[in-house]
């Protein structure tokens, strides 16, 4: 158990980082869409390519904070069924809920994986005011949705053997 403790740790770290890189990002988005509107009020010359980058920039923040939501506990869960369940069959039911999204954002990363090397493969690029490829946006939401399925599995791990996560608190709205 001290082991697995050490390797969410460890991994919790990587996530932080992804996490402050998404935040970085939202950030930069933010100075050029205030650069945007500025030079096109002042100069009536917008920036070129605020669309291109704006948009490319939004699956980079959502994919690389996805798995630093799911350790925080920040995701949405129902639990009208767990919370009527006794202690022990509520554990197995979220040990095979983070099995099933392990599973399920694995199979995605695979397919994502496919997707961003055909993307490569074929030197795709975005096309606009501005031209760039699209590949390492792909590549790198294949790399979120990757993180993410190993965080489920850690989590599932965790929880089957007697751990709690961060969202295993009575908190319920209704």
């Amino acid at each position: 158990m001290q082991t697995l403790e050490t390797l969410r740790r460890r991994y919790g770290a990587l996530l932080s980082l992804c996490g402050l890189a998404a935040g970085v990002l939202i950030f930069a988005v933010m100075l050029l869409v205030v650069a945007n509107v500025v030079m096109r009020y002042l100069f009536n010359q917008p920036v070129t390519g605020t669309l291109e980058l704006t948009e490319s920039a939004l699956p980079l923040i959502i994919f690389l904070s996805l798995a630093l939501t799911q350790m925080h506990g920040g995701h949405i869960k129902v639990v009208l069924l767990t919370q009527r369940l006794p202690q022990s069959l509520a554990r197995v039911a979220k040990v095979l809920a983070m099995l099933a999204g392990f599973v399920l954002f694995a199979w995605a990363a695979y397919a994502g994986w496919l997707m961003a090397a055909k993307s490569f493969a074929i030197g795709e690029l975005e096309r606009g005011s501005i031209r760039f490829p699209i590949w390492p946006i792909k590549f790198a939401i294949c790399f979120g949705l990757g993180l993410l399925a190993i965080q489920y599995l850690l989590d599932g791990i965790w929880v089957a053997l007697g751990g709690t996560l961060d969202d295993d608190s009575d908190e319920v709205m209704e």
